[in-house]
């Protein structure tokens, strides 16, 4: 008999509830109930009652599996990506300027490859 359960035995069931389309599911809750239909009509009444919704998730609390509290290294990051935040972005903005001040600028080339034409160098003439 293992793998079901007794008659009358509950279940915790965690509750999501996606307000529009373009929206994400949220939790809301949970609701207790023997089985996951009723879980669903459970939480439709204790939930949408006075709002709407187009969809509804229900997730046996057994289901879920988090990271442990008490293992910090777990978020750590593998590598240095401050870039990716919101305060690197004054710092990519000073490298760009510095890389556009260092930058050639079209008419920096066409003078360098005149004086290069110019000047004799090897292979400017087709020797």
């Amino acid at each position: 008999m293992e793998g079901q359960k007794a008659r009358g035995e509950y279940d915790v069931f965690e509750v999501f509830v996606q307000k529009t389309q373009a929206d994400f599911h949220v939790h809301v809750g949970s609701v207790v109930a023997p089985s996951p239909d009723v879980a669903l009509l459970t939480a439709r009444e204790n939930f949408l009652r006075r709002e709407k919704a187009v969809n509804l998730w229900i997730v046996p609390r057994g289901e879920i599996h988090a990271t442990p509290y008490d293992e910090p290294d777990w978020f750590a990051r593998e590598m240095d990506r401050k870039y990716r935040e919101v305060g690197g972005y004054s710092e990519n903005g000073r490298l760009w300027k510095m890389y556009r001040e260092r930058a050639l600028h079209l008419e920096d080339i066409v003078r360098d490859l005149g004086e290069t034409s110019s000047g004799g160098g090897e292979g400017a003439t087709g020797g």
